[in-house]
C-alpha cells in the first residue's frame, strides 16, 4: 500500500493532500465497501447492519441505499436514521439497558422488532402497549456458549449481562401469552471477532433443541464474524461462514428464517489511519516511537489489547514499540515486528473502519479527526475535524 518515496494510497499521492489535512486522518476505500456490500446482497439471510460499529452519516446513507436494515442499541441511533432518510428502514432494537423513554419511542415509531433481554423489560412494554399492541418482539436468549474471543467482547455465557437464561425463558413466554405481546422469534449473540466455527455449531445444536419444545420461525443468530487484522490468527472467510450456517440449517432440518447482525465486516478492513512519528526515543532498555495518533482516535489497543497492523516506508531505525501522545502508559500499539522509521515518517494503521472512530473521544482535550473516503480516485471529506469550540460550547 505504501510505495517508495512517492507514497501512494490507492493510486492517490499522499503528498497531494498532506498539505490540506492535518494528520492523523481516517481514510476509507469506497471500492472495498461496495465489494463487501456485493457479498452481503447475495446472501439468502436477512442481514442487519449494527450501527454501533460505525455511525458515520455518509456511510449510513450507503447502507440505507443497499441493505436497508439496521440493528440499533440506542434511540439516538434510530433518530439519526430518521433524520437522514425519508423512509423508515427495517430496524431491530437491541440493548440490555433500554430506558422507558426509549421503549416508548420505539413502540410509537413501530419499528420492525424489539429484542427483549429481561422480564422487567417485558413489564414495561406491557404497560406501554396497553392501547397499542402493534409491535413485534424477539426474546434474546443467553445460550451459555463461549465464543472463544476476547473476554471483553464475549456476550453469550452465563456470566455475561446479556440475554435471558434458558431457565427463565418459560416465564417470559408465559407472560407474553397472557399479555398478548407478540413474540416473532429468538435472538442470540455470542460475541464479537469470532474466529472459529465451533461456537456457531454449538449454537445451532442449542437452537434445534429449543425450537423443538418452543417453536419460533425467526431466529436471529447475531453477528460477530471476525475480520482480518493481519495477525497470525486464522479467521473465518465470509463465504465459508455463510455456507457453514446453511449447512447447519439443513443438517438440523430447521424451517426458520435466519437473521444476522453484521458490524465490522461492512467497514472494518475498508479504512486506515494515516499518521506520523512525532518523536524517536532511545535508551539502553528500549527504542520508542511517539505517534501523533492516540487512544482517543483508536481506543481498541488500549481497551481490548487489540492488534492493528502498522507499516511505514521502511527507512531508518528499527523500532518495535509505538506509543500514542495521550498521557497514559496504556496508550500503546500492540506491535509484533521491528519497523524501520525516521522522525516524521508516515505510518499507516490498518483495519480501522469499525469500533474505532465511533469510539473516539476528547480525552486530553483532543479533537476528533477528519474522515475521508477515496471515491473515484478522489478524496471526499465525510467527517470534518472538530474545532475547539466543540469542547466548550456545552459547558455552563
Amino acid at each position: 500500500m505504501i510505495e517508495d518515496k512517492f507514497l501512494k494510497i490507492n493510486n492517490i499521492k499522499i503528498i497531494s493532500f498532506l498539505k490540506k489535512f492535518d494528520l492523523p486522518i481516517y481514510i476509507y476505500n469506497y471500492k472495498k465497501i461496495i465489494f463487501n456490500l456485493y457479498k452481503i446482497k447475495k446472501l439468502k439471510f436477512y442481514v442487519f447492519f449494527s450501527i454501533k460499529s460505525n455511525n458515520n452519516v455518509f456511510l449510513l446513507k450507503i447502507i440505507l441505499n443497499t441493505v436497508k436494515k439496521f440493528d440499533i442499541v440506542s434511540i439516538n441511533e434510530l433518530k439519526t436514521l430518521l433524520l437522514i432518510n425519508k423512509f423508515k428502514p427495517y430496524i431491530i432494537f437491541s440493548s440490555c439497558g433500554k430506558s422507558l423513554s426509549e421503549l416508548i419511542i420505539a413502540v410509537n415509531f413501530q419499528i420492525f422488532c424489539i429484542n427483549i433481554e429481561s422480564l422487567q423489560e417485558l413489564f414495561k412494554l406491557y404497560f406501554i402497549c396497553l392501547k397499542k399492541k402493534n409491535i413485534s418482539l424477539m426474546i434474546r436468549i443467553n445460550p451459555n456458549i463461549d465464543a472463544k474471543t476476547n473476554k471483553k467482547i464475549t456476550t453469550g455465557t452465563k456470566l455475561d449481562k446479556f440475554g435471558i437464561l434458558l431457565k427463565n425463558l418459560l416465564q417470559c413466554i408465559l407472560f407474553c401469552n397472557l399479555s398478548k405481546l407478540p413474540i416473532i422469534g429468538y435472538d442470540f449473540h455470542l460475541g464479537s471477532q469470532i474466529t472459529s466455527l465451533i461456537p456457531i455449531k454449538k449454537l445451532f445444536k442449542f437452537i434445534k433443541k429449543l425450537i423443538f419444545y418452543i417453536p419460533q420461525k425467526n431466529i436471529d443468530i447475531g453477528g460477530g464474524l471476525g475480520i482480518d487484522y493481519y495477525e497470525s490468527k486464522s479467521i473465518i472467510k465470509f463465504n465459508n461462514y455463510y455456507k457453514y450456517v446453511l449447512k447447519l440449517k439443513n443438517y438440523y432440518k430447521l424451517n426458520i428464517k435466519i437473521i444476522i447482525e453484521l458490524g465490522r465486516f461492512f467497514f472494518g478492513n475498508c479504512c486506515i489511519i494515516l499518521c506520523k512519528s512525532n518523536y524517536l526515543k532511545y535508551n539502553n532498555y528500549n527504542k520508542i516511537s511517539i505517534l501523533n495518533t492516540s487512544m482517543n482516535d483508536n481506543v481498541r489497543p488500549s481497551m481490548y489489547n487489540s492488534y492493528h497492523k502498522i507499516e511505514s516506508n521502511n527507512f531508518g531505525k528499527k523500532i518495535k514499540n509505538f506509543f500514542g501522545s495521550i498521557c497514559e502508559s496504556s496508550d500503546k500499539l500492540i506491535n509484533k515486528k521491528q519497523i524501520r522509521i525516521l522522525n516524521n515518517s508516515l505510518i499507516i494503521m490498518f483495519s480501522c473502519g469499525s469500533y474505532c472512530k465511533v469510539m473516539s473521544n476528547n480525552y486530553n482535550s483532543k479533537l476528533k479527526i477528519f474522515d475521508l473516503i477515496i471515491y473515484k480516485n478522489k478524496l471526499k471529506i465525510i467527517f470534518k475535524k472538530e474545532k475547539i469550540n466543540y469542547l466548550i460550547k456545552n459547558n455552563v
